[in-house]
This record gives C-alpha cells, structure tokens and sequence, in this order.
C-alpha cells in the first residue's frame, strides 16, 4: 500500500518515525522534533481526499485547534504543507481511546466514568465558550493517555464563527450514533447538538454500548428521532441514578429540554463526582483467596495512577474512568467552591500507599498569575509547589485585571493544576 510517507522521512522540523493509523481525511504518523526530541503525531490530507472540500475542512481544523489551548484537548504544534500534501503537527497522545478501553475492558467504576466524562465536559465547555462547535463528541475521538490524561481530538468538522460553509443545506455530518434527532432530520447543528453526543457518550462510558441499536439505518434514525433508548441499568446494574439522569437530559428529544450548556451540565457531573456512592463496593476480585488475582480492572488503576493527578474534587471534581482520584468539588469555571467535601485518599484509590512529598505545578488558564499563601507572594504561574498526596493546600491567585482567585484543593497524584479566573 502506498504511502503518503516513509520512515526517516521529514516534515517541517519534525523526522517520521512511524505509519500510526488511517481516517476519513488522511493518514497519521508518529515523529519526533529533530532538534527538540518532542513527539509528534503528523495528520497528512492524502492526494486522495483532496477533493470534495477535504481540503477546505483540513484548513478549518487546522486554525480551530490552532486556536485552542486547553489540557483536555490535543495541541497543535503546525500546519505545513509537503510536496503539495497539506499537514497538520499535533501533540501525540500515546494511549487509547475510550472505545478501545471499554472494548477490552468493560464499563468502569462510576468514579471512573465520572472522572473522564468530566475532563470531556470541560474541554466541550471550553471550545462553546469560544463559538466552537465539535460536532463529532464520541468515544473514538476521546483519548487517555498512558499518563492518565483525558484528550479531546479530531476537530475534523468542528465549526467555529470563522468557519467557512462547509455543510451543504440538507446534509448531515457526524457519527450517525451520535447525532441529535434535530440533525437527523436536517437542522442546524450548535451547541445542543454536542450536549446529546455527550448524553450517548455518557451512556456509553456507563454500560460499555451506544443507547440506539438496529439493524438497519432506518430503524436507528426511527430510534434517535424519538429519542428511544433502554435504561442503562438494563445493561449495567451498578448504574447510579444520578448517572442515569444526566444522560436523560442529555438525551431529551427536544433541544430546549436538554442541558442549556455545557457549564450547566458541568455542574451536575461534578456533583455526581463529588457523592460518595451510598452502595458497597463489590469484594475485589480473588479477595477470598489472599492477594487479588490479574484482572480487567487492573489497567483502569494502573492509568488511575497518572490521572487521578489531573483532579481534585476541590478543583474539578472527581470521578475517573481508568485512573482514579478524588478530592473536594468546583464550581463552574473552574473556581474552587469552599467545603466542597471530605478529602479522598488519591493515593490508596490509585493503589499506593506512600505520601512522600512531590512538586506540583499550580497554572492558569490563559496567562499568568500570582500565587500567593497566608498574604505572601510565593511566585508566578506556572508555579512548583512541594505537597504530599493527601495534603490540603490553601493558595489565592492574583493576577491585574482579574479577580483574586482563592484556590483551596487536596493533592492527588496529578501533576499539574490549572485554575481559571474571571474578571
């Protein structure tokens, strides 16, 4: 088969290293900075797809994601051109995506599935807050990285207010799985359309299958129009209620009926993360026999170990799907709220038991931000602190022009913190 690269071959700065996987719009592969040594996946739009508006669209995406600094969406690096080949340079995510986990794994925890599903909410909430559109939320464009991390990817048919008219009238575009009734039957598609795409999505994460079934086309647009689905406990007892009423609102048929945002559903996720589930927790495995037995589970907690860093219930609430984590909640925009429960254990729920002091990164959203501590300044955004997994910090972030922002949140085993802040 040919290729529209070789091995040791270069783009821009950046030498190829190896053919990753091929999509509607090209082919991918991983590289690596020839000066810097950072890995790279290369999105290259083949001599094949360049007809058709193929081209135009891979520009789209290109400056949409350009645009969009975010630590649960993908970063691009570059957009270049190769012999004629237009690419895009992106930040690699060395992992899976969520269908690939739920496929060789089964539906996780509710922690689990809240924590990720949360970290895509946020990335939604952020590209709606830019006029952005994503248009294709589903479980093969959501990566986890093998450090624990949520990725949004593929803006492919992402629509931003610059965005050219790429749709025809009376076309549909997305993952007919996903799609809103609304769309199904030719309407515009804006921010209600991604609210539903993360109802299915949800659904997923919670019974390991997409609500709308059939055999035929007919029968699955018949499905989705009104809005038809058996409840997720048919397919997963251990489903939570609350669980089950987000993705009820997501999932209305009308779109006044769902979520008005993706802030307002952020709330609710992180609420869920924040309940302590009032039900047992099934015996592990091979309990009765001494030291638990390999199982499936194990991979979600290996990975539970890198994410459960990426929280706090005090600073995004907590929940995790394949990595584990659990502190204090947050209130919309990603304010730290007060109180917001009783600190989790990040390290036993991770499966380690040591508490050994580590540096940690506390950020800011677009910019820089004093970081200061019982009225002394300590530094400036991106600010290393030492904590131990388990340790309650109390930190207020000043920055001009913004308000000062109180930060009150529990060390996990995530690296990194970042904190928004309003005017």
């Amino acid at each position: 088969m040919n290729r529209a690269f070789l091995v040791n071959q270069t783009v821009g700065e950046y030498r190829i290293e190896s053919f990753l996987g091929a999509g509607g719009m090209g082919e991918v592969y991983r590289a690596v900075h020839q000066k810097i040594g950072r890995v790279a996946a290369v999105k290259v739009l083949t001599q094949a797809t360049q007809s058709g508006g193929f081209r135009e669209r891979f520009s789209n995406e290109a400056r949409i994601q350009a645009s969009l600094q975010h630590p649960n969406i993908a970063t691009l690096y570059d957009f270049c051109e190769v012999g004629g080949q237009p690419c895009i340079i992106m930040e690699h995510v060395d992992g899976e995506t969520i269908a690939d986990r739920l496929a060789a794994h089964g539906p996780p925890s509710t922690l689990e599935t809240a924590y990720v599903f949360e970290k895509v909410v946020e990335a939604i909430e952020y590209i709606h807050r830019h006029g952005i559109i994503h248009r294709d939320i589903k479980s093969n464009n959501v990566k986890i990285s093998s450090s624990g991390q949520v990725k949004l990817l593929d803006f492919g048919i992402a629509k931003g207010q610059t965005s050219p008219g790429l749709t025809e009238v009376g076309s549909v575009v997305g993952t007919l799985h996903y799609l809103a009734p609304e769309l199904i039957r030719g309407g515009v598609a804006d921010a209600r359309g991604d609210i539903w795409a993360l109802g299915v999505l949800l659904y997923e994460l919670a019974t390991g299958r997409v609500p709308f079934h059939a055999d035929t086309i007919g029968d699955l647009c018949d499905q989705i129009k009104r809005a038809k689905y058996p409840p997720p406990s048919q397919f997963n007892p251990a489903v939570r209620p609350e669980v089950s009423k987000i993705i009820a609102r997501c999932l209305k048929e009308s779109p006044a009926e769902r979520y008005a945002s993706a802030g307002e559903l952020l709330r609710d996720v992180r609420r869920l993360a924040a309940a302590p589930d009032p039900r047992p927790l099934p015996p592990r495995e091979g309990a009765e026999h001494g030291a638990p037995k390999p199982s499936a589970a194990k991979p979600f907690a290996l990975v539970a170990a890198g994410l459960a860093g990426v929280v706090v219930l005090a600073v995004a609430g907590v929940g995790l799907l394949y990595f584990l984590s659990a502190p204090p909640g947050v209130t919309d925009g990603g304010r730290a709220a007060p109180n917001a429960g009783a600190p989790v254990n990040a390290a036993r729920l991770a499966g380690r038991g040591d508490a050994a002091e580590r540096t940690i990164e506390i950020q800011v959203f677009d910019g820089r931000a004093e970081v200061h501590r019982d009225g002394q300044k300590l530094g400036t955004t991106p600010y290393p602190l030492k904590a131990r997994v388990g340790e309650r910090v109390r930190l207020t972030l000043r920055r001009d022009g913004f308000r000062d922002e109180p930060v009150d949140f529990t060390v996990t085993e995530k690296k990194s913190y970042t904190f928004t802040m309003t005017k």
